[in-house]
């Protein structure tokens, strides 16, 4: 583009020049950076990538990427058929809860699955994903499919449902080749449990298991008497012979039970000696306390134990 600029000298008288070129360059459009494209066996929207049965062993993978990230150990296993799920409680006339043998039955064969693959349970915070892959598109609830999964593993993969604090579920179609795919890996989590969770004593300095609610200050019985100044392999005194012995209760004070009868005997059973007299007739009393019988305590018109009344 060309235009004619005019041109002042310092006392605003205007100045003949040369024409001046002056370009007007508009700025290039933004070009947008391109955008990564998902690989060929995953969808844009999805973890988990699609295609059959041969992936199952890469959607395990990423299931356990996602809920336990650095994770050592993984359990895989695939159980073929329809994926159960958990019915809703049943109620009996008296109001007690049964589940149906439907139910009963494929927790055990799910439960057999589980036995395949964990020798024993663990102990410690459990991550569990599942993949559903159903043959038709029947309405079920992923998180009754879920229930149905952790009540079948539970004391085989774990020792308790609360082990369990994290878990994913997807549900997916294959008519050809129905099957439930269940990885389980180890968790962390602020929210310890099981072994995981676990307690200083406050007199050895070891770990041990937290239980219930109330938390005891120590592992065993023998830190916490210990921590009193009730440690009973500490040996002590005997109370008649003075001789050192160890003993099997905190109030033990005799080494043997002939001590225990020889520091006895000759010793009065009953202290009648120290025992109180009634105020107004002078009978023994059965304590210590003083005052009165209930004879002359009846007798007494004006209760105050001042003694009867003596006529004139």
């Amino acid at each position: 583009m060309i235009e004619n600029v005019p041109l002042f000298d310092l006392t605003g008288t205007p100045v003949q020049a040369a024409p001046v070129t002056v370009a007007v360059v508009e700025p290039p459009a933004p070009v947008e950076p391109p955008r990564p494209e998902a690989p060929l066996n995953q969808t844009g929207d999805s973890l988990l990538p699609v295609g059959g049965q041969e992936a199952d062993q890469e959607r395990a993978l990423r299931l356990v990427q996602a809920l336990a990230p650095g994770t050592g150990e993984i359990k895989m296993l695939t159980i073929p058929g329809d994926p159960p799920s958990k019915s809703r409680p049943r109620f009996a006339k008296g109001g007690r809860t049964y589940k149906t043998k439907a139910d009963t039955d494929a927790e055990e064969r799910t439960a057999w699955y589980f036995r395949r693959v964990f020798r024993e349970a663990w102990t410690g915070n459990v991550a569990v994903g599942c993949v559903f892959f159903r043959p038709n598109r029947q309405r079920i609830d992923v998180d009754n499919m879920l229930k149905h999964i952790c009540d079948a593993a539970n004391g085989i993969a774990w020792v308790d449902d609360s082990q369990v604090t994290a878990i994913y579920g997807v549900a997916e179609l294959d008519i050809d080749k129905p099957r439930t795919l269940v990885v389980v890996a180890h968790h962390r989590s602020t929210l310890e449990r099981g072994t995981d969770d676990v307690k200083v004593c406050a007199h050895c300095g070891e770990t041990y298991p937290r239980s219930g609610t109330k938390q005891p200050r120590y592992c065993s019985r023998k830190c916490s008497n210990a921590a009193r100044g009730q440690d009973l392999s500490v040996p002590v005194k005997c109370k008649a012979c003075t001789a050192e012995f160890r003993r099997s209760t905190t109030e033990q004070v005799f080494c043997s039970v002939p001590c225990a009868k020889g520091w006895q005997k000759g010793r009065p059973r009953n202290r009648t000696n120290n025992r109180s007299k009634c105020a107004d007739c002078g009978k023994q009393l059965a304590h210590s306390r003083g005052g009165r019988c209930r004879a002359c305590w009846i007798a007494s018109p004006d209760k105050s134990g001042s003694g009867p009344e003596v006529s004139g």
